[in-house]
């Protein structure tokens, strides 16, 4: 089945965070031409396993962001990060994103706590239009993607980018081998 590609400025198959991102962005010179469209899809079929195959996508050229709470000694209240990889690997939580962030503790946020932090849908969280202030670890390969589907912040959509605006987006810190192959 092929997916069109439509318009994005409208902003009805956005969430309003990533709608708002994205015009921030290229009114402070972010070329228009990175931001490719969105795509339509059923709510049931938004995950990522189900969509890859029916669009006939590979999971190399779609994104997934993980939501985590890091805690900076154990104790310590949990802050929000994210991570965001291509499909065919799974962001490595307790080894690069600990590391990195240099935090004692990474686990997942509770949904809940996501969903109501981020403006989006579960399910169909994007890695842009996330709140400021959180750090956003992307893997490195991700730029030399032409042609990146990622969430849209609804999960009856994908955004589709040009993985090189991540170098655009202030605060994203570009981490090599942050993905590990799934199993």
């Amino acid at each position: 089945m092929t997916l069109e590609i439509l318009d994005w400025h409208d902003g009805d198959l956005l969430a309003k965070p990533v709608f708002d991102k994205l015009n921030a962005l290229v009114a402070a010179g972010v070329p228009e031409s990175k931001i490719l469209g969105v795509t339509i899809n059923t709510d049931e079929e938004s995950d990522t396993d189900l969509w890859c195959p029916k669009y006939g996508i590979p999971f190399e050229i779609t994104g997934n962001v993980v939501v985590v709470h890091t805690h900076k000694t154990r104790k310590a209240p949990p802050e929000f990060a994210s991570a965001f990889v291509t499909a065919d690997t799974r962001a490595d939580l307790n080894g690069v994103v600990k590391h990195t962030l240099e935090v004692s503790k990474v686990s997942f946020a509770p949904i809940d706590a996501a969903v109501e932090a981020t403006g989006m849908e579960s399910g169909g969280m994007s890695p842009i239009g996330l709140p400021d202030g959180w750090p956003l670890l992307v893997d490195q390969h991700i730029l030399s993607i032409p042609k990146l589907y990622l969430g849209s912040g609804i999960r009856p959509s994908k955004l589709v980018v040009d993985g090189s605006i991540f170098a655009d987006i202030p605060g994203v810190q570009c981490v090599s081998a942050l993905g590990r192959p799934r199993a």
